[in-house]
């Protein structure tokens, strides 16, 4: 699997089903070289497949069979498997793009990447917030609370992506894995993922605790509350978190990156939708101001229920 968190690499001999294929690789040490099997690959290491008389610290180098080489270290070694940390964080996207490279373009097929995002799960009627567990071009798997049952149909809202309507496979132990209706082309999840790759290593501001209790809006009857909520922009649907509303204003946690005069469409809990223009950021935060301010009826509707996820 290729991950796009930077862990470093640990073992899975005993968590891998038999039938588990893995891509070949080769060790490149002072002794000689290795054939080995990646298991996994992450920003800052790999995990093998190896049976070779190697021990840790030994320095390396892992050429992949796209032909590109990463120098590092054996980080440790077991029977049978080994972990090795790179010498410099690596590029995944890169690495998979040459992989697709390397192939024809009727076999071009992106392989299950391993991420944590916020995923908006919406199923009967209701949305709650999740996390992913990993990404391929057929499904998902993800984390949730939710009581999901096989063949429950659920739309999935990834920051940046359509909504994806799919199927649930399997679930269980508040795990769960679903299946898209239509594939993701690896045209459209590339330049995602890429665009998650770059996210993480930009990273967000952390606020202060004194500007996390004041809030954005300058209204101290501002209703305070964490509530699930999704926003549009164009084509592009993006996850947040209701932090602070008013029936003029509504302030949103969320990792769209949106400039002030935006024009959006905020999907709120137990009312639906409405448009709504940006009018202030802060990393990680939107001030909007909805077109037409909400009723009392709906102020009460999302306050008088709150679902935490």
């Amino acid at each position: 699997m290729f991950s796009l968190a930077a862990d470093p690499p640990r073992a899975f001999a005993d968590m891998r089903e038999a039938h588990t294929a893995f891509d070949a690789a080769l060790l490149i040490a002072p002794e000689g070289q290795f054939a080995c099997s990646l298991e996994k690959l992450t920003t800052v290491g790999a995990t093998l497949c190896l049976s070779a008389d190697l021990a840790p610290g030994d320095t390396i180098t892992l050429e992949l069979s796209n032909g590109q080489g990463i120098p590092g270290r054996m980080e440790w070694v077991t029977d049978g498997e080994a972990g090795i940390l790179f010498d410099q964080p690596i590029d995944v996207i890169g690495t998979i793009a040459r992989n697709l490279a390397a192939l024809p373009a009727d076999r071009r097929h992106m392989p299950r990447v391993e991420l944590r995002q916020t995923v908006a799960i919406r199923h009967d009627g209701r949305v709650w917030h999740g996390g992913t567990r990993n990404i391929s071009q057929g499904g998902l798997g993800i984390d949730s609370t939710l009581d999901l049952k096989r063949d429950d149909h659920v739309q999935l809202t990834l920051d940046g992506l359509r909504p994806l309507n799919g199927v649930v496979r399997w679930a269980r132990e508040r795990q769960a894995g679903i299946a898209f209706d239509e594939d993701l082309g690896w045209q459209t999840l590339m330049p995602w993922l890429r665009g998650v790759q770059q996210a993480a290593l930009a990273g967000t501001p952390p606020r202060t605790v004194e500007a996390e209790a004041e809030g954005m809006i300058p209204d101290r009857h501002a209703i305070r509350l964490d509530a699930p909520a999704r926003v549009r922009e164009g084509v592009r649907w993006w996850n947040a978190r209701v932090r602070g509303l008013t029936a003029q204003l509504v302030e949103l946690e969320t990792r769209a990156h949106l400039l002030p005069g935006a024009q959006l469409w905020v999907a709120l809990p137990e009312i639906g939708g409405g448009p709504a223009s940006v009018i202030e950021t802060i990393p990680g935060r939107i001030l909007c101001q909805f077109r037409m301010p909400l009723r009392p009826s709906d102020l009460g509707a999302i306050t008088g229920r709150r679902p935490i996820s």
